[in-house]
């Protein structure tokens, strides 16, 4: 079975108030030109979503290659929310036919595991390049991610695929540990995240094949925006442990970032409502088959366990910055005191010497330098305890 058509469809979990339809084009620097074509979702028999459609193909060739396998397409197509879908479109040398559903599915992620690795940059680049063009209007960046940091490199854990063998009539049978589930026509899955199709493999009619997988690409959508925002969810929790979470991460901005992904996912989940009869058994089919309520009730625990967590450590940190202005405050009422006393002192003794003036100006001087530091030293203190402890980490540090 040469004949056999793979695909596969990763999806970036990307959040986003809306896409730009009126682009038409991109420069992707040291590449070339990138053209947009808007399109919809064509398994939505009511309220179709837009797209935006862009052919990859002539970027990818040139710069990826792998044994026995012929890339015959590389497309990309924006979502109206929450994800980009990157399919790629594959012929193999060697015959699947004596390959059972674990044989099919360790060969994909093997070819998953190099096509990442060798696209890796060339994606960076076009998603770098399509967000400078406006493409996506108002990105919602995880709230963690500052600016030096890349985040076109979307964290590998976040980025959930599926793998599509597309024949007429194929004939692997699912393994065994797959449930019964009604399913769509033409559609069989031999694993989780792995469908056999009974279609035409040439893949010439692309807008069709896309059409035909959307209802597992769709679910396989909404685990990446999930599963991005538990990766991101940890990653602020791992900061708090350590008490290294950036200080402009504050409880407002996550729970603004948490609206975004929710917003993402109920968009896409209108898809169980929205779609056609047989798409829509199909994606519930592949909704129970990845686990997506799962992942939905899992990711709602840490979600909401971070938001609190946040909320905490803006109080904490509240309070500490009410007790330094309190410190701060009680340093400037004695040098104001200081100063009505050197004022008074004048006043009541005006034909004071020298010496009475100097001794009374260096004492004023001396009380106000003592109360700032020991306002300095105190907020040391509560930072780090003790000096000797903040000269003994410094010095571990290096």
């Amino acid at each position: 079975m040469t004949d056999v058509l793979h695909v596969q469809t990763r999806a970036y979990p990307l959040h986003y108030a809306s896409l730009n339809l009126s682009l038409t084009s991109f420069v992707v620097p040291e590449r070339g030109e990138v053209r947009l074509v808007p399109g919809t979702l064509g398994s939505l028999a009511y309220n179709p979503d837009r797209t935006v459609e862009v052919d990859l193909t002539d970027l990818i060739r040139p710069a990826v290659t792998l044994p026995g396998i012929t890339i015959v397409r590389c497309h990309a197509r924006a979502l109206a929310a929450g994800a980009v879908l990157v399919s790629y479109l594959l012929r193999h040398a060697r015959d699947l036919s004596d390959l059972d559903a674990q044989g099919l599915a360790d060969l994909d992620a093997e070819v998953n595991g190099a096509l990442r690795k060798a696209d890796a940059p060339i994606l960076a680049e076009v998603l770098a390049a399509a967000v400078e063009a406006g493409l996506f209007e108002r990105l919602v960046l995880p709230p963690d991610l500052n600016e030096t940091r890349d985040w076109t490199s979307i964290d590998p854990r976040s980025v959930r695929y599926n793998c599509h063998f597309v024949l007429p009539r194929p004939g692997w049978s699912p393994d065994s540990r797959v449930p019964d589930l009604v399913m769509g026509p033409r559609c069989r899955i031999l694993l989780p995240y792995t469908y056999a199709w009974d279609a035409d493999a040439s893949g010439d009619d692309l807008g069709a094949l896309l059409t035909m997988l959307e209802p597992a690409d769709i679910a396989v959508a909404q685990q990446s925006i999930l599963v991005d925002a538990i990766v991101g969810g940890r990653r602020i929790l791992g900061g708090l442990a350590r008490a290294t979470t950036p200080l402009g991460l504050e409880g407002v901005t996550f729970r603004r970032f948490l609206d975004a992904v929710w917003t993402d996912y109920y968009q896409l989940d209108a898809y169980r409502v929205e779609s056609g009869q047989g798409h829509r058994a199909t994606y519930l089919a592949a909704r129970d088959i990845i686990g997506l309520d799962g992942t939905h009730e899992r990711a709602e625990r840490l979600l909401n366990h971070v938001g609190a967590s946040l909320l905490s450590e803006s109080s904490v940190r509240s309070a500490q910055l009410d007790g330094r202005l309190n410190r701060v405050a009680a340093a400037l009422a004695v040098v104001a005191s200081a100063s009505f006393l050197v004022d008074l002192a004048g006043f009541l003794i005006p034909e004071a010497g020298l010496g009475m003036r100097v001794a009374t100006a260096t004492g004023v001087i001396l009380l106000g330098a003592g109360v700032l530091g020991a306002t300095i030293l105190s907020v040391r203190q509560r930072r780090g305890g003790s000096p000797l402890a903040v000269r003994q980490g410094r010095g571990r540090r290096h």
